[in-house]
């Protein structure tokens, strides 16, 4: 349909049209309306997006999406919030807490969500207006739900399995952002009688892989080397396997490793990796349930602090401890 078919349906003249649909002024907003909705329902123009005042508005607020833990978790969230007719939207917050509590800011003044599912343990300092819950295991004081892993026991669990194979210098491998974990570590460490070994800490600036990797570098250089590491996630556990392995260094005959959450590459890898299942699609469903039952009624709801228990998946990346031979 042309132009010159709307202006007669819509009974003005060509010029009102191209006027109307190029958002002139000079043209009435009944006018402009009667010409859209010819146009639209022409399959001229297409419709201009109108929000479902009844349709419930998340939002999800994540440090980034380009780690496989995030972007996979945010996709579950996603998932799962579609399975109630609901269209969340994403807002990347960095490791930034003041980033983190301007959107939450921005997010209560302007109305614009209802609730909030948030991928971060860091602080708001006021009290919530709208409902949020947290997938973070830290139970903080602004009221907010939070639904996690239990890392603490998985963690303990690891280690013990470790020590039942004759490891005793254990090592851990983070970065800025694992904070929580290498306080888990030591916490564990210590409870089963462990020395956590300043030495055999190793805390990196960089991210992912390339953390492992620089690790592997660092432990080849020690004379007391650890018979065993765990790894603050999956990628850096697969970075430090890479570096020894290229070293000559034999995963697990001369050190063994584990890693954390279980992400699709760990079972593939060349040496299938030995890690912590965390469990996340579930921790995703009961994060969803809680938020929307803190939406439909807030007056009754009390709130929860939910700890999924995580699973130790054996894998190769771990053996018992080879007394012949330090690497």
């Amino acid at each position: 349909m042309t132009y010159r078919k709307i202006a007669q349906l819509a009974g003005v003249s060509l010029s009102t049209v191209s006027k109307a649909l190029s958002g002139s002024p000079e043209i009435s907003d009944e006018t402009v309306r009667r010409i859209r909705m010819i146009a639209e329902e022409n399959g001229v123009i297409r419709p201009k997006y109108r929000r479902d005042r009844n349709a419930t508005r998340i939002a999800i607020i994540v440090p980034e999406i380009v780690s496989v833990y995030y972007s996979q978790t945010v996709s579950g969230l996603v998932s799962e919030f579609r399975r109630f007719g609901i269209e969340p939207y994403i807002h990347l917050c960095g490791f930034d807490s003041e980033r983190f509590c301007r959107i939450i800011d921005q997010l209560t003044d302007d109305g614009f969500a209802e609730g909030i599912i948030a991928l971060t343990d860091m602080p708001y300092p006021l009290p919530l207006e709208i409902p949020m819950v947290r997938l973070s295991s830290r139970n903080l004081q602004d009221r907010s739900d939070t639904v996690d892993c239990d890392l603490e026991s998985g963690i303990f669990e690891a280690l013990e399995y470790l020590m039942a194979l004759g490891h005793r210098k254990i090592g851990f491998i983070g970065e800025k952002n694992t904070k929580l974990k290498l306080a888990y570590f030591k916490s564990c460490a210590a409870r089963l009688g462990l020395d956590a070994d300043q030495k055999l800490i190793y805390i990196s600036r960089k991210r992912f892989a390339e953390i492992g990797s620089e690790a592997a570098e660092y432990y080849m250089t020690l004379d007391e080397r650890p018979t065993a590491l765990l790894a603050a996630y999956d990628e850096v556990a697969l970075g430090a396997i890479h570096t020894f392995t290229r070293s000559g260094i034999r995963v697990p005959e001369d050190i063994s490793i584990i890693g954390i959450n279980d992400i699709p590459s760990a079972s593939y890898a060349s040496v299938p990796l030995t890690t912590i299942r965390t469990y996340a699609a579930e921790i995703n469903s009961l994060g969803v349930k809680l938020l929307l039952d803190r939406i439909k009624d807030p007056e009754k709801h009390i709130p929860q602090q939910v700890l999924v228990r995580c699973e130790l998946i054996i894998r190769d990346t771990t053996a018992r401890i080879n007394t012949d031979k330090n690497f």
